[in-house]
């Protein structure tokens, strides 16, 4: 059950999160996963429970015998999930512990699976001068949490952190060590597979020299971005859009490397541009919502500046999420970008009228065609538009999400299955992605056949 919060809630959260940040120096978000006092929360602390049993293993061979003498287990990494895939019937294990370097051979880097992603470009930059092409949006999560959930980019080239993977290390639900390459069935089905295949022990990914990248956010009129956003794609390597109700104006974000040099002060500035962009949404936008003010707010948007920064691609790509929010997601067709997204802000509208709704925005991201390493990859085989409906957590976004869930059945778009999914299930599934789901489920009972990954959540996705 999801827990209904009220709008003091969401914005005291996240102004702790910010302060408490900046005063430990970005070392300690609150809201992060993690395990306290023998209670697991997740990063929004809307799952929170009393798992059986928590363990951390230290050692590949703690690992083996965990599974191998376990029943029911479950791992998470950054607890980053925005559903209950993380909640064990039993068992419930953080890989933080099993973290760190491996070894490097030429561009290639191999780290440990429980690895926070702002571990592995600090590593990479300070040590070798290296770098990821590109990078998830937040710093906090796993590596193998990000390659389970299949975590993606925006751009014209590039999409999928999976794609800059060469090897897996994977351990089953029979306790045995698997060792796959990008064209095994059993890699393409843990990527994107939220662990129901196997724990993801060991990443090898691709590296190159370490770059800056020039970032501009600024706002458009809506119509220009619709009637360029063609040209803009080609245009830019990483392009990505917010979209809001009530409004005739959008904000475009892009990442383009170049050889120019960091801003002054880059960093701080950074900082003080998300924590303002997350406060003004948790305060003001939905004080505006809740007041009704919402449609009459257009001129609003005519307060925020843009910005243009340039910082290292790690800074720049991977940053702190310092906002209380929920998020659904999923992937239609490029060519539907605008068909969809017209629909879901329409009904955003509506219902406002009648709900007063808290405050939503649309992140439209672009992934292009060439994505078969994910069986069940929201972006796999077609050049993709991901639809992000992001709405502060508090009261009565649930019921915004739950006539969502119902349009993504209708028009068979294809979950982020790390997002929110509270109605959509294995029939789903099986019809978005066919034949390529049925060779997932056989890899899933071939190397978890006492179902000792499954929990209510997997159940609902691969099993009832």
């Amino acid at each position: 059950m999801v827990k209904s919060r009220s709008y003091l809630y969401c914005a005291l959260a996240t102004t702790l999160n910010i302060i408490l940040n900046a005063l430990t120096f970005k070392n300690f978000l609150w809201l992060e996963g993690r395990v306290r006092g023998g209670k697991f929360r997740n990063w929004a602390r809307q799952f929170g429970y009393r798992p059986a049993n928590f363990i951390e293993p230290e050692t590949e061979e703690e690992i083996v015998n965990l599974v191998r003498n376990g029943r029911k287990i479950r791992f998470f990494g950054s607890g980053h999930s925005f559903n209950a895939g993380v909640v064990s019937d039993e068992t419930l294990v953080s890989l933080d512990k099993y973290a760190g370097f491996v070894k490097k051979e030429g561009d290639f880097v191999t780290v440990k699976g429980g690895t926070r992603m702002r571990d592995v470009v600090k590593l990479l930059l300070d040590d070798y001068g290296l770098a990821f092409e590109a990078l998830p949006s937040h710093d906090a999560q796993s590596i193998a949490g990000i390659l389970s959930t299949n975590v993606h980019g925006t751009g014209r080239d590039w999409g999928f952190v999976g794609e800059l993977v060469e090897r897996l290390k994977i351990i089953d639900g029979k306790g045995e060590i698997h060792e796959c390459g990008k064209t095994d069935d059993l890699f393409k089905a843990a990527i994107g597979g939220i662990g129901a295949v196997g724990i993801i022990v060991e990443v090898t990914v691709r590296t190159v020299p370490k770059f800056n990248v020039e970032q501009k956010f600024g706002l458009a009129p809506c119509d220009e971005v619709r009637n360029n956003l063609d040209t803009m794609l080609q245009d830019n390597h990483h392009l990505s859009l917010y979209i809001f109700p009530f409004a005739t104006v959008c904000q475009v974000s892009i990442w383009n490397p170049t050889p120019n040099e960091k801003s002054f002060l880059n960093e701080l500035r950074e900082f003080i541009a998300i924590s303002f962009d997350a406060l003004n949404a948790a305060w003001f936008g939905n004080l505006m919502a809740y007041t009704g003010f919402l449609p009459w707010s257009n001129w609003t948007y005519g307060i925020k500046r843009g910005t243009n920064l340039v910082m290292e691609s790690n800074k720049a790509f991977n940053r702190s999420i310092y906002h209380l929010h929920q998020e659904l997601e999923f992937t239609v067709p490029y060519e539907d970008t605008w068909t969809v997204c017209d629909r879901l802000i329409k009904l955003y509208e509506d219902m406002y009228k009648q709900e007063r709704l808290p405050y939503m925005l649309l992140e439209v991201r672009f992934t292009p065609d060439g994505h078969d390493n994910a069986l069940i990859g929201a972006g796999r085989g077609r050049r993709s538009t991901w639809i992000d409906l992001i709405c502060n957590d508090s009261r009565r976004f649930e019921k915004y999400y739950a006539a969502a869930e119902e349009i993504i059945k209708e028009i068979g778009a294809r979950p982020h299955l790390g997002k929110y999914c509270e109605s959509l299930d294995k029939d789903h599934l099986q019809t978005v992605h066919g034949a390529s789901f049925e060779r997932f489920l056989e890899l899933m009972h071939e190397h978890d056949p006492e179902d000792k990954f499954a929990n209510d959540f997997t159940r609902r996705m691969f099993r009832d």
